[in-house]
C-alpha cells in the first residue's frame, strides 16, 4: 500500500485556500526586499512588491527553497506515515530549487538511517512556473487515487512537463528588463512603440510573438493556443497579475475553443511577480511537438 504526499515549492502560486482544497502541500520560497528577508505567501504578497518597485524602482530578489527545508519536509512526511513523496519544483533552469530537492533526497538516508527503504522521494522538474506546476500535480493525485504507483505517476508528470508550454504576455516590460528576462534595449524600444511580447517557457525562455497595443495581446495569445495546443479541448491554466479582468477575458476566449474552464486560475505570487510585473497574462497547456527546448 502506498501513501503519497504531493509537495511543491510556492512558485506553483497556489493560495492557502487552493492548497487546502487540492491536498497539495506547498513549501515557501523567500523574497528579499529592502535588504530584509520575507517568506513567500506568509510575510509578503505580490501587491506589496508592486508598491515597493513603484516607490523605489528596485526589483526584489527571490531565494530558492533550501536543502534543509526540503529535508525537513521529507522528515515531516515520514513522521506522518507517507511511503512516498512526489516533490515538484520550479524550472530547474531558472533556480537551484530542483537540485536542492534532489540533494535533500540523497542525504536523507545517511542523515536518518532508520528511514532507509521506508520512504521514497521522487523529484520532478516542472520546467515552468506558476499554476502550470500545480495542474499536473493535481492530475497526478487523481491517478494515485486510481491505484497507480507513485513512481509511475512521477514519471507521467515529468513527461507531461516536458511536453508542456507556458505562454506569458507582458503589458509592461520594466520588470522583465530589470530581472534580465528581456534585453534592456529591446524593452526600451518595446515600451516606446507600444509593443507587447509573448514569451514561451518550455525549459528555455524565448519570444514567440509581438503585438502592438494592449487590445491585441489577448487575441494573439488565443491564436497561439489554437495553433500550439496538442488538444484545444484539453486542460489548461490561466494566470494574471493585478489585472483580473483581462485574466477573465483570456479565460473566456480559451473556453470558447476548449469548452472547459481552466483547471487553475488566479493571480501570480510574489516570486513570479518579481519577473513578470503587475500586468501580465499566462496560459499553460500541453503542446504539439517535441520535448522542452534544449
Amino acid at each position: 500500500m502506498y501513501k503519497t504526499l504531493m509537495l511543491c515549492d510556492s512558485v506553483c502560486d497556489l493560495s492557502f485556500e487552493q492548497e487546502k482544497k487540492s491536498g497539495i502541500r506547498v513549501v515557501n520560497c523567500g523574497v528579499e526586499m529592502g535588504g530584509l528577508p520575507y517568506i513567500d505567501r506568509v510575510e509578503i504578497d505580490s501587491e506589496r512588491i508592486y508598491a515597493e518597485v513603484e516607490r523605489t524602482g528596485v526589483l526584489p530578489h527571490t531565494s530558492q527553497v533550501t536543502v534543509l527545508q526540503f529535508l525537513e519536509e521529507y522528515l515531516r512526511a515520514a513522521k506522518e506515515g507517507y511511503t512516498d513523496v512526489i516533490c515538484t519544483t520550479m524550472n530547474a533552469r531558472g533556480s537551484g530549487t530542483y537540485s536542492a530537492a534532489v540533494h535533500a533526497a540523497e542525504i536523507l538516508p545517511s542523515e536518518y538511517p532508520a528511514l532507509e527503504g521506508k520512504i521514497r522521494i521522487h523529484v520532478v522538474d516542472s520546467t515552468t512556473y506558476s499554476y502550470v506546476i500545480a495542474m499536473p500535480v493535481a492530475m497526478g493525485m487523481e491517478r494515485l487515487k486510481k491505484g497507480e504507483a507513485p513512481a509511475d505517476v512521477a514519471a507521467w508528470m515529468q513527461d507531461w512537463y516536458r511536453h508542456s508550454i507556458t505562454l506569458v504576455g507582458l503589458y509592461n516590460l520594466q520588470y522583465a528588463k530589470k530581472s534580465g528576462r528581456l534585453n534592456a534595449c529591446a524593452a526600451l524600444v518595446g515600451d516606446a512603440l507600444g509593443i507587447k511580447p509573448v514569451l514561451s517557457i518550455a525549459g528555455a525562455n524565448k519570444t514567440v510573438a509581438k503585438v502592438r497595443g494592449d487590445r491585441n495581446l489577448i487575441p494573439k495569445m488565443t491564436q497561439l493556443y489554437a495553433e500550439m495546443a496538442r488538444d484545444v479541448k484539453g486542460e489548461y491554466i490561466i494566470a494574471y497579475g493585478n489585472n483580473p479582468e483581462q485574466g477573465k477575458e483570456l479565460a473566456a476566449a480559451i473556453r470558447k475553443l476548449s469548452g472547459r474552464a481552466p483547471v487553475f486560475m488566479g493571480p501570480i505570487g510574489p516570486c513570479v511577480a518579481v519577473n513578470a510585473g503587475p500586468r501580465m497574462l499566462g496560459i499553460g497547456f500541453l503542446r504539439r511537438g517535441e520535448e522542452a527546448d534544449s
